[in-house]
């Protein structure tokens, strides 16, 4: 695992506390979540419903296991986008939500009953998604979940496989394993958060926008904003989290000197009032 500085900074995924739903009539899946029931709801299944039984809040998601044509659908809840073919419930994800951070864990609170052997599995991943390979994983976690009758916390951690910084996170939670998923098995999630190196961020707001060039750069990153706004702070952190270089950005552009950096690739973070309102990569390339 990569070295991670000790500051870490927890951050609540968008609707990670499960308290707002879509109604699509027929069904409810929690919004900015994904689930199998566009496609089970075509056999009256629903694999994913909301729930009075919260650890946290008003409602938590409670996935049901399920069997039906000789098939059994874990319910499954993800940030990707996802397909289901319920004829060998066979499934394809592809996507995630747009993360700029090096996720270090992710932590939350379930209940669980399994049937027989049966255990909830939790993954999380970072990707980079690049031109010439697609979505390349550079981080993965992996937990298994056993019974439990009260509300009880869980960790994931990353295993970060590069130094890359990556560009989406998805989470993909399952009240099944992979092998031997059992009809009845029943999970309740609730109270999901990230953690990452680099400080707190309001996933709910959109970012303003930042333009930074060159990148890759030399010896010299220009970062141009179309706001103009005091009591900003631009930071730059290396790949193990460490705080490179702290400017005040109170003017449109900020020039900052890489010359002295070693050759990679850097995170930036541009807070207002303690909160990160962008951020993003770039490359400090050899002479």
């Amino acid at each position: 695992m990569a070295i991670i500085s000790l500051n870490t900074f927890s951050q609540t995924l968008p609707n990670g506390d499960m308290e707002d739903w879509e109604d699509y009539s027929d069904f409810d899946e929690p919004t900015n979540w994904n689930t199998p029931n566009p496609y089970t709801s075509l056999l009256t299944i629903f694999t994913v419903t909301k729930s009075n039984e919260a650890y946290a809040g008003l409602f938590s998601a409670r996935l049901e296991t399920h069997s039906a044509i000789d098939i059994t659908i874990p319910g499954i809840i993800t940030l990707a986008d996802f397909s289901l073919n319920i004829f060998d419930s066979s499934y394809n994800m592809s996507g995630g939500y747009f993360l700029q951070e090096n996720v270090y864990k992710m932590t939350g609170w379930y209940k669980y009953e399994g049937v027989d052997d049966d255990s909830a599995n939790v993954l999380i991943y970072n990707f980079k998604n690049t031109g010439e390979t697609g979505y390349d994983t550079i981080g993965f976690g992996v937990a298994s979940l056993g019974n439990a009758s009260t509300w009880s916390p869980f960790t994931v951690f990353m295993n970060n496989l590069s130094y890359a910084v990556p560009d989406t996170f998805n989470v993909i939670i399952s009240s099944s394993g992979v092998d031997g998923a059992k009809e009845g098995s029943v999970l309740f999630i609730d109270s999901l958060n990230i953690y990452t190196n680099t400080g707190i961020i309001d996933l709910w707001s959109p970012r303003p926008s930042l333009n930074v060039f060159p990148n890759p750069a030399i010896n010299l990153v220009n970062f141009e904003s179309e706001i103009l706004e005091r009591g900003r702070t631009l930071t730059i952190f290396d790949n193990a989290g460490r705080a490179m270089i702290e400017k005040t950005f109170s003017e449109r552009r900020l020039k900052v000197s890489v010359n002295n950096f070693p050759p990679g690739v850097y995170t930036y973070t541009l807070r207002t009032k303690n909160k990160i309102v962008n951020s993003g990569s770039f490359m400090k390339k050899q002479y």
